[in-house]
């Protein structure tokens, strides 16, 4: 049956105090002159139950909080969001049937309040809605409260223009699901067999993509088929094995052919060899001790030039005398002291000790202990040069010894092993080329087994494919009847109520089967002229017949609840509004109660007055009435600064 959906109140926190609207009345209309505030009361609505919503300066600067009590279905709830941008992901969630605080929901993370408000609403929440386009490889987006409420809310931004988001391409996908959702004209198993289709098909154009790329190196490895790979194949295979037999005969019929002259040369050579490796590691240790003592001979070198500055400073400075004390500037030249004692603090004076042969003795001792030390460094540092010219003497003599004995050895070796060797050397090659082909060879019939899967792979994924197309269509064909009765009875309710509104110009009305849009007089309802207010009569006109099939029927999930922003701005025909608002009287009338709807608007028409609710907006009396009103130059949210971003 048709969902109850109500907003029941709707409470803002000021910084200058509460704010609250109550609506108990089927139909409640906020009436004022434009920039009073009542799109923004409508986008805070909307951001109040998880929507992206277009908000005025004066919201930002002043609002603290939205609350609004909502019936969903059986269930009453309270939501309170902050406008504070570091807390406005989270919904502060209230039982009013209990009174229980609830855990709090999200909006863009788990547990999100969409998954609440669809369950309330006796909605799936895991539904998609995959691209209608074949092959499409796009599983869809998940179905979320948002786009149920773009059925259920008509922004003034959108009033003359569009209808449930339609002209934005990326989300027509999610109207028609929605809209197919809400008519029960599919049901949550269509939805995900075709994400699942959707799914598959990009597998399956993976798998081809794949597949592809293996044909083509495949064809670079100049084997057209598994039988050619697997005749070259074993062909490497027999050309191994024939090496491998005659590197062992050659091997076998190698006999020694070295006598005892060569070898003693190879020994000498080893031995040459290892003296000669022994000699050059030799060399590389004395070179970093002449390093070594050459940095530090640099070291005693300098501390021999400190002593003597200090000294030569010492003797420099040993004849100052203060005539004024640096600290107070009285005149000392006068004071009589002592000749032991020091003029300026009467201390006994060291002076003469200092400039004494005893107290240069402690230089003396230190710069005779460097000097010998330096001494001894240059001994070794001498010594340590001349075994290292001994050792590169060595080391020549043993790089000529070793080129002679290879010489000699060669000699004797050359005519005897060298062509066996090169024989040898042949067969090996033959060997080592055998084994690198099997081994390509092997990798080139994985790939034709990867082949073969990619292919069989793909194989099952088309015929997944199309079973579940098959599927698709029996569940679709099942739920044929329904829609073509659905439609019949959307055309009819369409055309009457355009006809009883007296849209002017439209002859004809009636829905699209397809995109499930109007189609005035056979032409779609984004390519009609927007002079008239035909557009907006003709929304109005979709949505209240939308309503009342739904209505009507009692077998839709379709929520009985409208909230229209100024319809009435559009309308420059009074006799078009009054017939507009007539036929919203009549229909909220046979709802009985299982209807809600709320509008804003300005100048409407006096006829209607007592048949709804009517909450009025000034200038003095804005819907933010804790904050004082600019005037009529405030800022406003007018169709072309609005952009929703749900």
């Amino acid at each position: 049956m048709t969902t109850r959906f109500r907003i029941d109140v709707v409470r803002l926190d000021t910084t200058q105090g509460d704010v609250t609207y109550r609506f108990p009345s089927p139909l409640t209309v906020l009436a004022g002159p434009v920039g009073v505030g009542k799109s923004t009361l409508f986008e805070l609505i909307k951001f109040a139950v998880g929507g992206n919503a277009e908000l005025t300066p004066v919201v930002d600067q002043y609002v603290r909080d939205v609350e609004v009590h909502l019936t969903v279905g059986q269930e009453r709830y309270g939501l309170t969001r902050s406008l504070d941008s570091t807390k406005r992901n989270t919904i502060r969630v209230t039982d009013l049937i209990t009174r229980e605080r609830l855990p709090d929901r999200f909006v863009s993370r788990e547990p999100m309040l969409s998954t609440l408000l669809l369950e309330a609403l006796g909605l799936p929440t895991d539904m998609r809605a995959a691209a209608r386009t074949r092959p499409t490889t796009n599983a869809g987006d998940r179905i979320s409260f948002a786009d149920i409420f773009t059925f259920m809310y008509v922004r003034q931004a959108d009033i003359n223009r569009d209808i449930a988001s339609s002209q934005e391409n990326y989300r027509e996908p999610k109207r028609r699901s929605v809209f197919e959702v809400l008519f029960r004209i599919t049901d949550a198993a269509i939805l995900k067999t075709r994400s699942e289709i959707a799914e598959h098909n990009a597998e399956l154009l993976k798998a081809e993509n794949n597949y592809e790329v293996v044909l083509q190196f495949l064809r670079d490895s100049n084997t057209a088929n598994r039988i050619d790979a697997e005749n070259a194949h074993a062909t490497a295979v027999e050309a191994e094995a024939a090496a491998d037999t005659r590197l062992r005969e050659l091997r076998e019929s190698l006999a020694p052919v070295e006598d005892r002259a060569t070898q003693t040369l190879r020994d000498l050579l080893s031995e040459a060899e290892r003296t000669t490796n022994d000699a050059r590691q030799t060399a590389v240790v004395l070179a970093q001790q002449q390093i070594d003592y050459t940095k530090e001979r640099r070291r005693i070198v300098q501390e021999l030039d400190r002593l003597g500055r200090l000294k030569d400073a010492g003797e420099r400075l040993a004849d100052f005398e203060f005539k004024v004390c640096p600290r107070c500037m009285q005149d000392v030249g006068r004071r009589h002291a002592d000749t032991d004692l020091c003029r300026l603090c009467l201390q006994p004076d060291p002076l003469e000790a200092q400039v004494s042969p005893e107290g240069a003795a402690s230089y003396s001792y230190e710069q005779r202990q460097l000097t010998e030390q330096l001494d001894e460094l240059d001994d070794q540092v001498a010594a340590s040069a001349d075994r290292l010219v001994e050792v590169q003497r060595v080391v020549e003599h043993r790089q000529s010894l070793i080129s002679q004995l290879t010489s000699d050895l060669s000699l004797r070796t050359r005519d005897r092993i060298t062509p066996q060797l090169q024989v040898f050397n042949d067969v090996t090659q033959d060997l080592m080329e055998a084994r690198a082909r099997q081994l390509a060879l092997e990798g080139v019939l994985r790939q034709w087994d990867r082949a073969d899967d990619l292919g069989s792979a793909s194989d099952r994924i088309r015929s997944e494919i199309e079973r579940l197309r098959a599927s698709l269509q029996r569940d679709e064909e099942r739920l044929d009847d329904r829609k073509t009765e659905i439609f019949n009875e959307l055309d009819a309710e369409f055309s009457a109520t355009v006809a009883a509104m007296g849209v002017p110009g439209i002859e004809q009305a009636r829905m699209d089967r397809n995109t499930y849009l109007p189609l005035l007089n056979g032409t779609p309802y984004k390519r009609v002229s927007p002079a008239g207010g035909i557009r907006t009569a003709t929304q109005v006109a979709y949505w209240l017949t939308l309503m009342t099939v739904a209505l009507r029927r009692r077998d839709t999930e379709y929520p009985a609840f409208l909230l229209i922003d100024s319809p009435r701005t559009s309308l420059n025909d009074d006799q078009l509004a009054a017939a507009l608002y007539r036929r919203i009287v009549t229909r909220v009338a046979a709802a009985e109660d299982r209807l809600q709807i709320i509008m804003g608007d300005n100048e409407l028409p006096s006829t209607y007055r007592r048949q709804y609710e009517q909450i009025d907006f000034t200038y003095d009396n804005p819907t933010i009435g804790t904050v004082a009103h600019p005037g009529p130059a405030v800022e406003t949210l007018t169709p072309d600064e609005v952009e929703d971003v749900d």
